[in-house]
């Protein structure tokens, strides 16, 4: 299979999805260590809304950036796609017939194997 360009819009709005539910996670891992922190001392670390105040513009810069980002990268790849005729992938769950290995290729590939080793096999 090759990979010859991909969809920036998907691929922005993925990533602002993921970003964004990784932020709610951070939100709520803040959240639970601020009252965990309240609760053991009190009154000794930063207030419950500082410490959100400060985690929420951290997660919102992390979404945009991290979305810019994949946008980005998608477009670059993109571009080299069409400078190198793509990424060529292969996909298999084959472990049946092994495909001959690729002139040039350094060494034996890996493969399925079916047989199982018995400890007769091993050599001492």
């Amino acid at each position: 299979m090759r990979i010859l360009e991909t969809n920036p819009w998907s691929i922005t709005v993925m990533s602002f999805l993921v970003l964004g539910g990784l932020g709610v996670c951070v939100l709520g891992a803040v959240f639970t260590a601020s009252m965990v922190l309240y609760v053991v001392a009190p009154g000794e670390g930063p207030s419950l809304t500082r410490t959100l105040v400060i985690a929420i513009v951290v997660v919102a810069l992390e979404v945009f950036v991290g979305t810019v980002m994949a946008c980005l990268c998608s477009l670059a790849l993109n571009h080299t796609a069409r400078l190198s005729r793509g990424v060529e992938v292969a996909l298999t769950g084959d472990c049946g017939d092994p495909a001959p290995a690729p002139a040039g290729s350094l060494g034996e590939e890996a493969h399925c194997s079916s047989e199982a080793s018995t400890p007769d096999d091993i050599p001492n």
